[in-house]
């Protein structure tokens, strides 16, 4: 295009210069002599006009030339404000979406079976790589100091006998009692061995070692005849006493200060134990082991449990307007936060771009994106020129 421009002034010049010498023999040639003329003048006018944009004319430094080179911070700054105001106004890009009817094509899509099937790959895809890049050690340090602060501001006094009210209602002290001394039976005989062991350790050893078996025995059938006995009789005296010690300890749980200290003191030893910690690390290691195994498996359950749950969205979306409603006011506010928070950061990442080029250079970028319309001045600027010309001659001449 520069050479076409070019070309048509260096064609009307050799015009002009032909014409006006034959002129004299051929007083026609006057009218294409002022065409050519005022063709020329115009394209002259216009080049300079043009190139005073990008650079020096012949690389002469005439005032206010090389406008884009010499001002290409102030045109930073008005370009990142004219992306900002003009596209990133939460105004604006709100009412676009409520044109949209967002909610609609995207229960459409999520009805899709290979589409809701594509974001399921994402998501699930997007979750393994943020679990291989967490911090284990930050991760694990976080939950052990969430666990302890949630556990910490739980009273265990209080809360232990809570649970024991509720365990004990509705009068359900006997089961109670006989689920204990049934647990104490069966102990008793799982470990024969070592009772018996500890009953001999404490006889003289000048008994027989007969004895501690009959103890033991003595035993068992004590602890079967008192199982027994609860079971058979609902108003066994053991009942109250049972009754009115689990009352006590509720008592005392929820309402004696002393309890309630040494429950908290006991709270604060097991939370400076380094159990809680390996606790949170061995959970947090299965939970990202099992996600970034899934994410990473194609049909896993992770990723059918997503494709299954978008499922399920997209036909609420899609017979619910409440629903529908919801997601569109969910999506303008997010988008008006997003714009609202970040648009200006945009505008000054966009500044910040443009100042980072070359003078030079971001003129050249300029001068190509535009150029092809520009020269398209040059021509215009020939041919309107000698129009302009022609008729300025052609009235002067008849008048």
């Amino acid at each position: 295009m520069q050479r076409l421009a070019t070309g048509l002034l260096i064609l009307v010049t050799i015009i002009f210069a032909v014409t006006r010498y034959y002129e004299q023999y051929w007083h026609w040639l006057g009218f294409i002599r002022a065409f050519s003329e005022a063709a020329m003048i115009g394209a002259l006018a216009d080049w300079f006009a043009v190139t005073a944009l990008f650079r020096h004319p012949l690389g002469i430094p005439i005032p206010h030339t090389a406008i884009i080179p010499e001002r290409k911070e102030r045109i930073a700054v008005s370009f990142g404000r004219f992306v900002e105001t003009n596209f990133l106004d939460p105004d604006k890009i709100a009412e676009r979406l409520s044109r949209q009817d967002l909610a609609v094509r995207l229960a459409r899509t999520m009805r899709q079976p290979a589409r809701a099937n594509q974001v399921a790959d994402f998501v699930a895809e997007t979750i393994g790589g943020l679990l291989k890049v967490a911090n284990d050690d930050d991760v694990e340090k976080l939950l052990a100091q969430g666990l302890s602060d949630r556990l910490g501001a739980i009273p265990v006094a209080p809360l232990l006998g809570r649970i024991l009210q509720t365990t004990a209602a509705d009068q359900r002290h006997r089961q109670i009692l006989i689920q204990v001394v049934e647990v104490g039976t069966i102990w008793i005989e799982a470990n024969q061995t070592a009772i018996r062991r500890r009953i001999a350790s404490e006889l003289p050893r000048w008994l027989p070692p007969i004895v501690d078996q009959k103890i033991y025995e003595k035993l068992l059938e004590a602890a079967r005849r008192m199982l027994g006995e609860l079971a058979m009789n609902p108003n066994h005296p053991l009942y109250d006493d049972f009754t009115a010690m689990i009352d006590e300890w509720i008592e005392n749980l929820q309402h004696d200060p002393e309890v309630r200290a040494r429950g908290e003191e006991l709270k604060a030893e097991f939370l400076a134990q380094p159990l809680l910690r390996e606790v949170s690390a061995s959970a947090w290691q299965d939970f990202k082991d099992g996600l970034v195994t899934q994410s990473t498996v194609a049909n896993s359950p992770l990723r059918q449990s997503i494709a299954s749950g978008l499922s399920h969205l997209g036909d609420a979306l899609e017979h619910d307007p409440e629903w529908r409603a919801k997601v569109d006011s969910w999506a303008e506010g997010m988008i008006r936060f997003i714009v609202g928070r970040y648009g200006r950061v945009a505008g000054e990442f966009i500044t910040q771009t443009v100042n980072s080029w070359d003078a030079v250079e971001t003129s050249r970028k300029i001068e190509l994106q535009f150029g092809r319309d520009l020269q398209f001045i040059r021509i215009n600027g020939t041919v309107v020129g000698g129009l302009a010309g022609l008729v300025i001659y052609t009235v002067s001449t008849f008048l």
